[in-house]
């Protein structure tokens, strides 16, 4: 049932997209959607190419569903949130979004690196630094990325200094929220006391 679900939101969020980036008009005026096709859709294609390849190669390899859903339903929820213009009318929308969408993902990107072997006897704690801090770190090479799309001509976006500080902080914090998460869903797998 989830990976029915993962498949119907990758083509809901190509559909949209591409959309978006061939009708620029209405809610998707000035939001860049030509820019935001491959940087939105790729991630959640890598985890589900990754697993086939591996599976034609011969390997019984489980599907991913915790990494897949952490690389493709955030970039969803913001895309709708621009289909819907919840962006642009709902106060505070954008906020709550990067909290709840950094929860996600840093969720479910911890989750995956606990399982991995370079997270083995690793503590509670350093894996929660772990997801939080690359959190930290994919919020700054996203808020870069935007201030570059903003600056090849995309208007619409309505990038101030105070808006960029609040991402970072509000990012920051639903990372390590997410990575906290993780930590506990995965109990003893997580390693030792922290």
């Amino acid at each position: 049932m989830a990976l029915r679900l993962l498949v119907a939101a990758k083509v809901l969020l190509g559909g949209v997209l591409l959309t978006g980036a061939l009708y620029p008009q209405g809610n998707f005026e000035g939001k860049g959607m030509a820019y935001r096709l491959p940087a939105f859709l790729a991630p959640g294609l890598i985890v589900t190419v990754r697993w086939w390849l591996r599976r034609r190669r011969g390997e019984d390899v489980a599907y991913p569903v915790a990494l897949d859903a952490a690389l493709t339903l955030p970039f969803l929820s913001d895309t709708l949130g621009n289909v819907f213009g919840l962006f642009d009318n709902v106060k505070h929308f954008d906020s709550v979004m990067h909290v709840a969408n950094w929860m996600l993902l840093m969720g479910g990107l911890t989750l995956h690196m606990i399982g991995m072997p370079f997270a083995r006897g690793a503590s509670r704690l350093m894996l929660v630094w772990l997801g939080g801090g690359l959190g930290a770190v994919f919020i700054v090479l996203w808020e870069i990325m935007e201030y570059g799309v903003m600056e090849s001509g995309v208007g619409g976006l309505n990038l101030t200094y105070a808006d960029t500080l609040g991402d970072l902080f509000l990012s920051m914090a639903g990372g390590f929220i997410g990575a906290i998460w993780a930590v506990r869903r995965a109990g003893p797998a997580a390693g030792q006391a922290g």
